[in-house]
């Protein structure tokens, strides 16, 4: 699955890195991830909202339908934060 061409660049404008094994898209800095599903899921103005929201927290805020099991986000979240 690859996210529609007119979303890729938003990803990359806000220096999103894809994870081509866990299929997601994620920004340290921000502390955010978002699945291919969820982006593909919802509109451009959706994804530029989602994406524009501050991160409060010291945790990440993952963007994924369905939300996948605690352990997949855990091996995600230590495969990013290497």
């Amino acid at each position: 699955m690859t996210v529609k061409a007119e979303k890729e660049p938003i990803l990359k404008a806000a220096k999103y890195v894809y994870n081509f094994d866990r299929m997601a898209y994620y920004n340290r800095a921000s502390k955010k991830a978002f699945s291919v599903e969820w982006v593909e899921d919802h509109s451009d103005e959706e994804l530029r909202r989602a994406l524009a929201e501050p991160n409060d927290s010291d945790s990440w805020q993952l963007y994924a339908e369905p939300r996948p099991p605690q352990g997949v986000i855990q091996e995600f979240l230590a495969d990013i934060n290497r």
